[in-house]
């Protein structure tokens, strides 16, 4: 199985005041987005989880149309990239910038 931090890489632009997301390889490569609004659960759910809420932009779909991003495959995928993101963030391994 391939580690998520192989699917995706930070990009930056002039246009954009933050890091933004490309993806790398499969059915959504070459799409960029940014994450916002983020937020984690301050406890657990029933299920033992931690769930958090994200917002989201497509800044570039690389000829995807709408319909290909309004499955369970682009949500989990996103997902799990925002989750590896804050892992490394936590542990230390990866410093985005910001203007914050």
């Amino acid at each position: 199985m391939q580690n998520i931090k192989d699917k995706y890489v930070y990009l930056t632009t002039e246009k954009e005041d933050q890091t933004c997301i490309g993806i790398k390889g499969g059915k959504f490569a070459g799409v960029v987005l940014r994450y916002s609004d983020v937020s984690i659960a301050e406890k657990e759910n029933a299920d033992g989880k931690m769930p958090f809420k994200f917002k989201f932009d497509i800044l570039d779909n690389n000829g995807l149309s709408r319909p290909q991003f309004e499955n369970e495959e682009w949500t989990t995928l996103i997902g799990d990239i925002l989750v590896d993101i804050i892992d490394r963030q936590y542990e230390g391994e990866d410093k985005l910038e910001s203007d914050n």
